[in-house]
């Protein structure tokens, strides 16, 4: 049984990968698109907005396969979201207090801790079953 779990688990981490990337591939391409037309600050709400209905959509149906209320998701998916941007940042901004000429460093560190976490409340908080 934990074969079959653990086996399950790999595909969700798979998918989720995909997922983040078709999100973030939205964004900067909504953003790219739009910038030209519009104020840099709305067209970046635009493509973010977009990315996170992707995120929620892709996650909910294809990665987790939820079933569940989608008042409730949503809820705990936009928490979850604003948990993992203050992970982000706060990882971020540690590695660059001890270290501020590896920005890189620090944005490598804090985007796959940030990648893990969300993960893992996606899993067992937003989408559970």
């Amino acid at each position: 049984m934990s074969e079959a779990l653990s086996s399950h688990t790999a595909t969700q981490m798979i998918r989720f990968t995909v997922s983040g990337a078709l999100v973030v591939g939205t964004d900067m391409g909504m953003y790219l698109l739009l910038q030209p037309m519009m104020p840099s600050a709305l067209a970046k709400g635009i493509s973010f907005t977009a990315g996170g209905v992707l995120g929620y959509l892709l996650n909910k149906m294809w990665t987790f396969e939820s079933q569940g209320q989608s008042a409730n998701e949503v809820g705990r998916f936009v928490i979850a979201n604003t948990l993992a941007l203050v992970v982000n940042i706060g990882i971020n901004q540690l590695i660059l207090y001890f270290y501020p000429e590896r920005v890189r460093t620090a944005l490598i560190i804090a985007t796959a801790l940030t990648a893990i976490f969300t993960f893992v409340v996606f899993k067992w908080w937003v989408f559970r079953k």
